[in-house]
């Protein structure tokens, strides 16, 4: 992966009106949020069904827009009292501090319910201040008092009776006198980031408690990823909640006039002026992306950060330069994928496969494109249901890390059903998979992409793709974790001591593993990494998630507000 094009942190001084090109919603505040968010295409239908009442499951990978559409909903029933809707925004990015609590003893259920269901109190507190002239129950637990339960509770100290009234129940209770104290119709509650750990145990427990929670008067709304989501045995989509597609699919007028008014909105008041006679350039950019607008910002942002290296005196961008540019959406999608070796260790050889067999993907999409016109080539390929639960394991991680998106199930008469996905569109163009051996150009790629969509793509087997790969049903191996001190992985799932060196085996942790890595496992760059550590003790992720108020980033020569918050937010992604 190119560190240059996909790591963005420069050591320059903060640019006036970088913070236009954060890419995560919950780190913008109010004002400039509501400024910059672009309209989703299906932005009306979604917002009915976030803003009203039942059920719902927000879906898509990560950078798609699912923080935006909840904020967007957030800030539109606070704004709008006709509504009567008291909406409450919550979000359980890190969820898996509370994963220790599963490898360590019992009752691990019980200590992470009451762990969000006080960080719904908390969000609900938030609300109230919002709303600015609601009564309270006399039962409302103070924020001093919130505060300091969920934080004993992630240091692993929390006293059985200081949670044993924060349930589900007394949640319900409040909120339902909330609602007749003033009147109100409905609670609406946005749960971002939902079922964020992987730990299935924990998504397991909260979908359970989602259950719980729902109600006559309160509408819960998760958001929540493909492929690594594991529902409860007593949750059902579709009877227990409806799913919404938050994925825009990368094709079409509406696609290409959402990215170009987020692109607009995102660079006006900064001085340069990139839409403008750049159109077709941002569209290639904005397809690279594959619907994913983080990636698309970080496109947008290299080229603010570095005018002179991509656009010309007359206000023209680099066509080679944009190429090269195009990959960061992929890079940054691929990123996200190899993350999962150190997110779900047991995992490994799924993940280490399934890249082998992505690849091989783009082979046979390559093959069948060679010679064809360019609006006939494919971007797409469909594989013959049932394809077995390794490759559906192995296809979830790609959906989750937003290398493929699903396009739904086509059947073919005799021939079967097949499953059918659309590939990343920047794979197709950085790997010379569209377009072929003709010169390349921002054209002949849009002429491929803009096509319209035939009836005919690579259609493969599980048996034939394996095959292909080089990979075996007995490559896909659950592995166990490692023993601490010599490294030798466990004989069994229950053994208490290492086969290799005889020490007492230790719980492994998944979030504990992750919170001691360098600092030089984030997306900063190497000069950034070399000047937080000459000027700071941080050393380890666990350094900068404890740095809450941001202090000692601040006390850092070429770090500001901005910048202190991108670099928070990137370990709190990285264990996440």
């Amino acid at each position: 992966m190119n560190n240059q094009t996909n790591r963005s942190l420069e050591l320059s001084d903060e640019i006036p009106a970088e913070e236009n090109f954060i890419e995560q919603a919950e780190y913008i505040d109010r004002q400039k949020f509501v400024h910059l968010a672009a309209e989703h295409p299906h932005e009306s239908e979604i917002m009915k069904k976030l803003m009203g009442g039942g059920a719902k499951l927000l879906i898509g990978p990560r950078g798609c827009g699912k923080s935006t559409l909840m904020r967007k909903a957030y800030f539109k029933l606070i704004d709008d009292r006709s509504a009567k809707t008291i909406a409450i925004y919550v979000n359980f990015k890190l969820a898996l501090k509370m994963e220790p609590y599963y490898v360590k003893g019992p009752n691990a259920t019980y200590w992470f319910r009451a762990w969000l269901i006080l960080k719904i109190f908390r969000a609900l507190s938030e609300a109230i201040l919002e709303y600015g002239d609601l009564k309270v129950p006399d039962s409302f637990p103070s924020e001093s008092r919130i505060d300091s339960i969920i934080s004993a509770l992630e240091a692993n100290s929390a006293q059985g009776e200081q949670v044993e009234n924060y349930t589900a129940f007394f949640l319900n209770k409040i909120i339902d006198d909330l609602i007749s104290q003033n009147g109100l119709r409905r609670c609406v509650l946005l749960i971002d980031d939902a079922a964020h750990s992987f730990s299935e145990k924990q998504q397991e427990d909260f979908f359970d408690l989602f259950r719980e929670i729902k109600s006559k008067n309160v509408s819960p709304k998760a958001a929540i990823y493909p492929g690594i989501t594991s529902h409860s045995a007593n949750f059902h989509v579709g009877h227990d909640a409806e799913q919404i597609d938050a994925w825009v699919k990368p094709t079409g007028e509406q696609y290409e006039e959402f990215m170009l008014s987020l692109a607009r909105k995102r660079f006006e008041g900064t001085g340069t002026d990139v839409v403008t006679g750049n159109e077709e350039d941002i569209k290639f950019l904005a397809y690279s992306a594959f619907g994913i607008p983080r990636g698309f910002l970080s496109m947008l942002r290299t080229i603010f950060n570095s005018p002179e290296s991509y656009m010309s005196s007359s206000g023209k961008l680099n066509k080679t330069k944009l190429l090269k540019l195009s990959r960061m959406g992929r890079d940054m999608s691929h990123a996200v994928y190899d993350s999962l070796t150190a997110k779900l260790p047991s995992y490994e050889t799924y993940v280490e496969n399934g890249s082998v067999i992505y690849q091989e993907i783009l082979v046979q999409i390559k093959s069948y494109n060679q010679g064809k016109e360019l609006e006939k080539q494919g971007t797409q390929f469909a594989i013959k249901s049932p394809m077995g639960a390794d490759l559906e394991k192995i296809f979830g991680f790609l959906q989750y890390s937003g290398l493929i998106m699903s396009s739904g199930t086509i059947l073919k008469g005799e021939k079967g059903s097949f499953a059918h996905f659309q590939v990343h569109i920047g794979d197709l163009t950085a790997e010379n998979i569209l377009v072929g051996s003709r010169t390349k150009s921002i054209k002949s790629f849009l002429t491929v992409i803009r096509a319209p969509k035939h009836q005919a793509w690579p259609r493969l087997t599980s048996v034939s793709l394996l095959e292909a790969a080089g990979v075996s049903t007995d490559d896909f191996i659950l592995a166990l974790p490692t023993c601490h001190a010599c490294g030798t992985p466990r004989s069994n799932p229950d053994a208490k001591f290492c086969s290799n060196c005889g020490i007492q085996l230790k719980p492994s942790s998944t979030y504990e593993e992750l919170v001691k890595r360098d600092i030089s496992a984030l997306p900063i760059t190497s000069k950034m990494e070399k000047r937080i550590k000459e000027h700071s003790n941080i050393r380890r992720v666990r350094d900068i998630l404890m740095d809450a108020d941001r202090k000692t980033l601040l006390g850092i020569p070429y770090i500001g507000k901005f910048r202190a918050q991108t670099i928070l937010g990137h370990a709190e992604e990285y264990v996440s």
